[in-house]
């Protein structure tokens, strides 16, 4: 049963890298070049994101916090 929890844990981890890189370049990209990446505005996204997020008062914040920690896992 370990076995099959870690085969999941392992997918989920390799899809959470996967999304924050293609979210990296689709950053770069879009500074660099200032089109649209994969059909999106990617930077256009996160500014809304972040926007909502602000006007959302303290739930906001906690949204916020949770985002920060789960992106800033130790990777030990």
């Amino acid at each position: 049963m370990d076995k099959i929890f870690g085969k999941i844990k392992g997918f989920f981890n390799g899809m959470h890298e996967l999304m924050l890189s293609l979210l990296s370049v689709g950053v770069m990209v879009q500074v660099l070049f200032g089109g649209d990446v994969f059909g999106m505005d990617v930077v256009g996204n996160i500014t809304k994101l972040i926007e909502s997020l602000g006007s959302s008062g303290f739930v906001g914040l906690l949204a916020v916090i949770i985002l920060v920690k789960l992106l800033d896992r130790d990777k030990s």
